[in-house]
């Protein structure tokens, strides 16, 4: 399974009934995700992913969009 995969695997359970979305859709604007939700999802990340997220990258640029995350972690790995 790709990492955008297993991201949007784990987007979904973080609030019943989470509507589809695609990998462009700012997950805070359309009320997807607040900013709790948001923390769970960094967390899970450095959790899953193995790998620390330094504070000056929680940046809208890294989170807003499903793509921005997968791509953010997908570089973050590449570096690690």
């Amino acid at each position: 399974m790709s990492k955008q995969a297993e991201i949007y695997n784990f987007i979904k359970t973080l609030k019943p009934n989470m509507p589809d979305f695609d990998e462009n859709q700012n997950l805070l604007e359309s009320g997807l995700l607040d900013s709790v939700a948001m923390m769970e999802l960094v967390v899970w990340c450095e959790e899953f992913f193995d790998f620390a997220i330094d504070t000056d990258d929680l940046t809208p640029e890294n989170f807003s969009t499903l793509k921005n995350i997968s791509d953010y972690v997908e570089t973050a790995l590449a570096v690690k």
